[in-house]
């Protein structure tokens, strides 16, 4: 059913070229999911799989609860030196295990509250801006924002920036992250500096 609402709010663009998750890019929609995956219509291989591994990845993640096994599906997707940006910090994370360690946490955070609605994408694919929305753990807040995705040529994930608001939900989010990332993170540095991550 929602691959249905998709397909019919694509087609009620005229003049737009238009491909749904649902069929063009084979995003999985989960059950209840309306959505909508605007342009892409010369998309280049490479970002077409990064999109459908993103998708899956997500999906697995909050559909089966393991993060870990998500974030393994994304790995060979995200470029080593990915830029991530969220609205939580002030200072950008660097590196692809700091990006999957984020991601992983946050989609634990939302669980299968998340939801995906307009999803532009540039021409060829390389360019996103997600739509979103999610509760936020047991605070009862829910949080609104967008993914900012940027491909490198080979398809790869260079840059993800997170905007969200409103404040008390970002603020309620950084709680929840601060639960998770901070020994998450260090065991990924000491990790790092044993050389058992490259």
């Amino acid at each position: 059913m929602a691959s249905n609402v998709a397909r019919r709010a694509c087609c009620a663009l005229p003049g737009h070229r238009t491909f749904c998750s649902a069929n063009r890019f084979g995003a999985a929609l989960r059950e209840g999911q309306d959505t909508v995956v605007l342009g892409g219509s010369r998309a280049v291989p490479a970002a077409a799989e990064t999109f459908k591994a993103w998708h899956a990845a997500l999906d697995h993640c909050l559909t089966q609860g393991d993060s870990a096994a998500g974030m393994r599906l994304l790995r060979p997707r995200v470029h080593s030196g990915c830029v991530f940006r969220p609205p939580t910090y002030f200072q950008p994370w660097v590196g692809r295990e700091e990006t999957l360690c984020l991601l992983g946490a946050v989609s634990e955070v939302f669980g299968p509250s998340f939801r995906y609605g307009r999803q532009w994408l540039s021409d060829d694919a390389r360019e996103w801006a997600l739509e979103f929305s999610a509760g936020i753990g047991a605070s009862g807040r829910t949080v609104h924002g967008m993914d900012l995705v940027s491909l490198d040529e080979e398809g790869l994930i260079r840059e993800f920036t997170v905007l969200a608001r409103p404040p008390n939900a970002v603020e309620a989010l950084k709680a929840e992250m601060m639960r998770k990332v901070p020994v998450r993170m260090a065991a990924l540095k000491a990790r790092q500096a044993l050389g058992l991550v490259s």
